[in-house]
């Protein structure tokens, strides 16, 4: 990203939409509080290092212990994490790294919290630290000597906080689709679809028959969609023992299609034509193949696009773009992990 985009997205934030950046993360903050222990292990060390920034033990013990308390709220307290242990620990390092990315390129590109911001989210945003909605210094203390930090180190942490989801947010706003977008939106919404498919098992097909026989089916059934040749196409299919269904009128923007479980073929759909709708390929997503066919297409009329179908796909975008820009800097960046670390129980 240029300064200049930066410069440009920075000033398209209003207060308001500071203020709901700086409660999202405040959010954020209360999922690690929630069931805090007294104390975290000793902390000595690091997990990882992300270019010049090192991540510390006593980071990823509290990010385990965060993601640990989310799912027991989601499947009980009494969940066994023994088996996961590995898991949990690699998705609590993940997790701090990709933070750290965050808010390296954001401020890089500028995108940072002011003082004031940092003081406001700890004695206002924060209800850990209030009671009676006054701030409460005294559990703002207690919780620095649970974490074992010093203020210093916990405000950076919230800096960190709201710079890494108004980055986020700014490409949000980027992403907001524009007039003529909006109208092919409303177009596309008005267009539906339904598709033949027929699904192949290659594990049921090798059981009904030899796994020789198969591979061969398998192999001119692809010979003949590549030639065109429907006849040909469903006598093979009927020997692999599969029919042809349909998945019903549905929106060509959909992003999942009735009985089609497969993303693979669910984004082949859309390279079907009207001029060619066979599609002159096996989509192949491991053990099962599928045959795709347009059967017929509608145009209806639709006065309107409601607003939330607007904001989905702004947040879509925006998340995408988002993701883009983070990936393009973690490539241009060394993050190295302590594996050694990470086998320790």
């Amino acid at each position: 990203m240029s300064d200049s985009m930066a410069d440009k997205m920075k000033r398209k934030l209003s207060a308001k939409s500071v203020t709901a950046i700086v409660l999202f993360g405040a959010i954020i903050l209360v999922f690690v509080f929630f069931g805090l222990p007294g104390r975290l292990g000793p902390g000595v060390g690091s997990v990882a290092r992300v270019n010049n920034s090192l991540i510390s033990v006593a980071d990823f013990q509290q990010e385990e212990n965060r993601i640990q308390q989310y799912y027991q709220n989601l499947f009980g307290s009494s969940m066994d994490f023994s088996s996961q242990r590995q898991l949990l620990r690699q998705q609590a390092l993940e997790n701090l790294v990709r933070m750290e990315l965050v808010s390296q390129v954001a401020n890089k590109e500028a995108i940072l919290a002011t003082d004031a911001e940092v003081r406001d989210f700890i004695v206002k945003d924060i209800p850990f630290f209030q009671q009676n909605g006054q701030f409460q210094r005294e559990f703002y203390s207690r919780y620095l000597e649970s974490t074992r930090m010093n203020p210093g180190e916990f405000e950076n942490k919230v800096r960190k906080d709201i710079a890494n989801v108004r980055a986020r947010h700014l490409f949000e706003i980027a992403a907001k689709p524009n007039a003529a977008e909006a109208a092919k939106l409303k177009d596309l919404k008005g267009t539906k679809i339904n598709i033949l498919f027929a699904k192949v098992d290659q594990e049921a097909a090798t059981k009904a028959m030899t796994k020789e026989k198969a591979e061969a089916a398998i192999k001119a059934l692809d010979e003949a969609l590549a030639k065109g040749d429907e006849a040909a196409v469903n006598a093979q299919l009927k020997d692999l023992k599969a029919t042809w269904e349909e998945t019903g009128m549905v929106e060509i923007g959909a992003e999942q299609f009735p009985k089609i479980t497969s993303a693979v073929a669910t984004d082949a759909v859309f390279e079907l034509t009207k001029t060619e709708p066979l599609l002159k390929r096996l989509v192949r997503d491991g053990q099962s193949k599928y045959v795709l066919k347009l059967k017929e297409t509608k145009v209806e009329q639709v006065a309107a696009i409601e607003p939330t179908t607007i904001e989905m796909l702004q947040k879509r975008r925006g998340d995408g773009m988002f993701e883009a820009w983070v990936n393009q800097f973690r490539q241009k960046s060394h993050v190295t992990m302590n594996h050694e670390f990470m086998q320790l129980q």
